[in-house]
């Protein structure tokens, strides 16, 4: 069974390609900043900001306290 070796892409393919990805890039940069102003706006409207601060802070770990993260910086 023999298969035919796929021919490298051309300098011209990679710079469309990676036209494609940052298109891509700056669509997601767009959704998340997008996401972030309307969460921000409605715990302005909700008036609770400092509540939902300090909820965070207190159910999400940080960085840094993560076990994986030790054990990596150990070896």
């Amino acid at each position: 069974m023999a298969f035919r070796k796929q021919p490298k892409p051309t300098a011209k393919d990679m710079i469309r390609m990676i036209s494609a990805i940052a298109i891509q890039v700056e669509q997601l940069k767009e959704h998340v900043f997008n996401g972030d102003k309307a969460l921000d706006e409605y715990m302005k409207m909700k008036g609770d900001k400092e509540d939902f601060i300090k909820f965070l802070e207190k159910n999400y770990k940080k960085p840094e306290d993560d076990k994986n993260n030790k054990e990596i910086k150990d070896k």
